[in-house]
């Protein structure tokens, strides 16, 4: 299969990471022509190599790679606001770090236990910062859940656009997710006009990724990156959804 040289005829969506330019340089620049997707992460890097090299393809910033910022944003939270309470990491014992997995998990999958833990955990106003950065955490997974492609993406928009100002300086992790969101919103948010788009590889964690995939025929990566690309994981159903809510970050 690897050897054939056929085997990556019709394909449109492609999706990148350091690895792929030079691969790319070397296909036949017909072929390249052909390309209408370029699905990538946040690095910028691979957004202006995408512009110069397949000038006519979309960038999409998948949903994998978005969540996983929004991800990254949650657990940087919770990290520094262990530290401001407690003056060190956290250990066994400490609630934020109890609930480090849970927090990443979809509000709808948790158990009752879960669930008891979480109000527990936000009940104590120490924590406030972690929940609203967890609610926009939250509401990032709902948009990429909503069956309804244009209900998904208004979400999204609304979403950016409420943590882009008004934001409390305190809330720096939200403010830098923000940012990036801002700057790469054409791309984002292009997810929901070609969805399943994606160059993420799929989880099996509770952080319930958000990895989708395009058709097998219409997609591919690099012949450095994982088969498991181009998958679509038991928990990406798109029946699965979560209740939205609205930061509360007004009085932070």
């Amino acid at each position: 299969m690897i050897e054939d040289p056929h085997r990556f005829d019709g394909v449109a969506v492609l999706g990148v990471d350091e690895h792929v330019w030079q691969w790319l340089v070397a296909r036949p620049k017909d072929w390249s022509k052909r390309i209408e997707v370029v699905a990538m992460g946040g690095f910028t890097g691979f957004k202006t190599a995408a512009a110069e090299e397949l000038p006519a393809a979309v960038a999409i910033m998948d949903p994998f790679h978005v969540i996983g910022l929004a991800g990254d944003a949650l657990g940087n939270c919770r990290r520094r606001v262990q530290h401001d309470i407690f003056g060190r990491r956290g250990v066994k014992g400490d609630p934020l770090y109890q609930a480090r997995r849970t927090l990443l998990t979809g509000a709808s999958l948790l158990t009752e236990k879960q669930q008891a833990r979480m109000a527990a955990l936000f009940d104590d106003d120490q924590h406030a910062e972690v929940q609203a950065t967890w609610s926009v955490y939250q509401n990032m997974i709902t948009a990429y859940r909503e069956n309804d492609r244009g209900l998904g993406k208004y979400f999204l928009q609304h979403t950016i656009d409420r943590i882009s100002s008004g934001v409390p300086t305190g809330l720096v992790e939200i403010r830098k997710l923000a940012r990036t969101l801002k700057k790469r919103a054409a791309d984002v948010l292009g997810y929901f006009d070609r969805p399943r788009t994606s160059n993420g590889p799929p989880r099996s964690s509770t952080a319930d990724s958000n990895t989708s995939a395009a058709p097998s025929s219409a997609s591919a990566t690099s012949p450095t990156t994982s088969p498991g690309a181009c998958s679509k994981p038991e928990a990406s159903d798109p029946t699965y959804t979560l209740v939205r809510q609205d930061p509360d970050v007004s009085g932070l």
